[in-house]
């Protein structure tokens, strides 16, 4: 057998041990919920959302809506307020409505089954990733600050926590996952490696799974096997893009795929606790998207078949 029809027969075999999988507990297609908070994603949830967090199918959950007698009569709030809150507790307005609700599998009788099948492969494989370190390469889609917002009160503040590195597809030994990964990195690594959108790396670290997303942390060994052409960041613009920073009041797809746009989780405490959710912010501290002249560089940039693509907002997500 010559040298040419060996490496076939080589690499033949390694195509065939390569795996492929997307993260199946950020799918959106496959459960719609018709609770109100759902209405503004278009009644589409997550699978994390439904069978971790939630663990609502098959059962359903119950929670309690409030209301007020006043407003629903279109009448004034004396109190001044236009919508029901915690601190209507105490108004003899104030009740609840309790209400139960069952999410509803979009998937047909067929598909269902095998979705099934494949989310237990992938939490399998999950499984086998726990405690070790795994060989991990891919090509940078994004570079972050990472960045948390916490509320108290009337008053919130921002900090700033190292970097985190973005992939929209990657190699994990040898599973190809097709989706979404995210890799987080300390302000030190970042200033020896200057990493930047399009840079191909290859590296080991351990991988965790939070609220759904993977997330690789303490990379070692790492490699550039190949630079991009994308902005460095330095801790010195990381901390000025924290202070200037906006709130987008609304979430975009264009938004979510551009350099400038950054997804927080905030923290907010109430008098029942904490309070976990996320907010889309502008790094170039632009309150409305419409205003923005970065969108025509990042269009199409955002792969169409990406699970956060059609869902980028549950009231539990991104603290990479």
């Amino acid at each position: 057998m010559g040298k040419r029809s060996r490496a076939l027969k080589l690499l033949d075999q390694y195509l065939q041990k390569v795996r492929t999988t997307v993260n199946h507990y950020k799918r959106q297609d496959v459960f719609k919920c018709v609770q109100q908070a759902h209405a503004r994603f278009e009644n589409k949830v997550s699978v994390y959302h439904v069978l971790k967090e939630r663990g609502c199918y098959p059962r359903g959950c119950i929670y309690f809506m409030w209301k007020c007698r006043k407003l629903n009569k279109g009448g004034s709030c004396p109190r001044k307020f236009k919508h029901v809150g915690r601190k209507c507790f105490g108004c003899k307005e104030f009740y609840d409505e309790k209400v139960i609700n069952s999410p509803e599998v979009v998937l047909s009788d067929e598909e269902f089954p095998k979705f099934m099948r494949d989310l237990g492969e992938f939490e399998t494989w999950l499984y086998n990733l726990k405690g070790i370190e795994v060989n991990f390469s891919g090509k940078i889609y994004s570079v972050k600050p990472r960045m948390r917002q916490v509320i108290q009160g009337k008053r919130g503040h921002i900090s700033l926590n190292g970097f985190v590195l973005i992939f929209r597809d990657a190699f994990f030994d040898l599973m190809k996952f097709e989706d979404l990964c995210y890799l987080t990195i300390s302000k030190g690594l970042q200033a020896k490696y200057r990493f930047s959108r399009g840079d191909k790396i290859d590296l080991y670290a351990r991988v965790s799974v939070d609220r759904g997303r993977l997330i690789l942390k303490r990379p070692n060994r790492i490699e550039i096997d190949e630079r991009g052409e994308g902005e460095t960041w330095s801790w010195d613009k990381a901390l000025v893009a924290a202070r200037t920073a906006s709130p987008i009041p609304y979430q975009l797809e264009k938004c979510f795929a551009c350099e400038r746009g950054c997804l927080l989780d905030t923290i907010e405490g109430t008098t029942v606790g904490e309070r976990h959710k996320r907010q889309l912010f502008c790094l170039e501290g632009i309150k409305n998207p419409e205003l923005c002249v970065r969108w025509p560089t990042f269009a199409g940039f955002l792969p169409p078949n990406c699970n956060h693509a059609r869902l980028i907002s549950e009231d539990t997500y991104h603290g990479v």
